[in-house]
Order: structure tokens, then sequence, then C-alpha cells
């Protein structure tokens, strides 16, 4: 339990300082600041990560038992997918954002560790798999909210090339693609738990919460097809994308008030 609150702590200092240096201050935003910021987080996710697994390995189980272990997941996971679309988009300005949505997401889980059960059983393949969607879907959208916020952030409006203030206003910076990822990870999760594991007596996911996913798809499949006029882009897009990843949060990490069923 120890080496365990170990790692954690240690990754979530490490993660603390490639905040720090993504906001660092000063006019050369592809000098030293970005770089270290980048080692930093590539250290923070592979102690957080090596947290994650001598748990599972320490309680010989499932570490991710509750709401808050979730949101870590999403959190863990967010931060290995930024630093391989970081390389891929070439978008440094997303750090800042991409940190700090990360932070929160462990600041909780680390506020709300859970003492005992340190795991669960390894649930059967289609529930792991159902969940390991859950959260790759909750880490893509995340990234899509902080890389839309990040074109908007003063310090990085100046900074901005041409072509990325145009991506800024167009919404033409990525975040249609993660997005589009995210809702084929959903959509892959709400198929296997109502189709499969539901009719075997294995759902992971309850009416209420079945149906929230559902209708966060439809309204993030409905923003998508409305994108393509001009007053859907730029801070519209941005808003609509923060306000969807708080909305959808809850579901994604299944938090306990929505474990009722539909009065239906």
């Amino acid at each position: 339990m120890v080496m365990v609150t170990a790692w954690w702590g240690m990754g979530y200092a490490a993660l603390i300082v490639a905040t720090i240096a993504y906001g660092w201050p000063g006019p050369d935003r592809r000098g030293l600041a970005p770089r270290v910021a980048d080692v930093f987080v590539a250290i923070s996710a592979l102690l957080l990560w090596s947290g994650a697994v001598s748990r599972a390995f320490v309680g010989h189980g499932w570490p991710f038992v509750s709401p808050a272990d979730r949101a870590s997941a999403i959190g863990l996971l967010l931060l290995p997918i930024y630093l391989v679309w970081r390389q891929i988009a070439r978008r440094a300005e997303s750090g800042l954002a991409v940190a700090a949505v990360a932070l929160l997401l462990l600041s909780y889980g680390l506020g709300h560790y859970a003492q005992a059960p340190l795991t669960e059983p390894v649930p059967p393949p289609g529930v792991l798999v159902e969940s390991l969607l859950n959260t790759l879907g909750g880490s893509l959208l995340a990234l899509a909210a902080a890389s839309s916020v990040a074109g908007w952030l003063p310090r990085n409006s100046s900074g901005l090339t041409a072509k990325q203030a145009r991506s800024a206003e167009t919404g033409t910076d990525g975040s249609e693609k993660l997005v589009r990822g995210a809702l084929l990870c959903l959509a892959l999760s709400l198929a296997i738990d109502t189709w499969w594991l539901q009719k075997v007596g294995l759902g992971a996911i309850d009416d209420a919460q079945q149906a929230g996913l559902a209708v966060s798809w439809v309204v993030y499949f409905v923003a998508l097809r409305l994108r393509s006029s001009p007053q859907w882009r730029g801070w519209p897009w941005t808003a609509m994308l923060v306000a969807g990843f708080v909305c959808t949060l809850p579901m994604l990490i299944q938090v306990s008030w929505l474990g009722t069923p539909l009065p239906l």
C-alpha cells in the first residue's frame, strides 16, 4: 500500500510540475518550457500507471473500484493519448489545458482514494471491454474539450500562427476527429452492454446511465452535423465540448446517484 501511494504521489507531483511548465510565461512558445513539460507529462504518466498496476497486483484484482477511481482512469489515459496526439497534431499550446484537466480528474480521484477494498475481482471480458471503451471515450472527449479551449486562452491567442488562428475560429483544430473517435467508443460500449451483457445478466451500466450516454451520443452527433454552419464554429463549438464533457463525465464514471432504474 505504501508503494502504491508513493507511485501516485510522485506521479501527481510530476503532473503539477508539467502544468506549471506549460503555463510558464514567456514570448517563445516553442522554447524549452513546453519540451520540459512534455517530459514531465511522460514521467507522470509512467509513475501513475505504475501505481495503478501496483495496486492491481497488491489487491489481486481490478484497481478502479469507485467513481473516483474511474475518474482517475480517464486522467491516466488522457496523458499518453495527449502525448501521441501532440506529435500528430503539433499543437503545443494545448498542453496547459490538457494538464489542468488531468490534474482535476486525478485530484478528485486522490481526494476520494479508496482505502479498502483496494481492488475488486477482474470483470468478465465483455464488461472489461465495455469499461475500457467508456474510459477511452471519456479521455477523447476530455482531450477534445481541452484542445478547443486552448486556442482561446489569452496567452495562446497572441502566439498563434495565422493557420492556427484560423483553426481556432473554424474549429478545424482536430477536436472534431477526437469527438468522432469518442462517439465510436461510446456507441460500441452501449452496443456491448445493451445487446450482449444485459442478455447474460452481466450488464455494468444501469438504465439511467444507458439513457444518459445515449442522449449524450445523440447531442454530440447533432452538434457535429451543425458544425457545417458558421454559427456553430469557434466559441459555440468550444462551449458545447466543455458542457458536453462535464455532463457526460458522471455517467462515464458511474456515480452512485445514477444507479436507479428509470420509471418506465
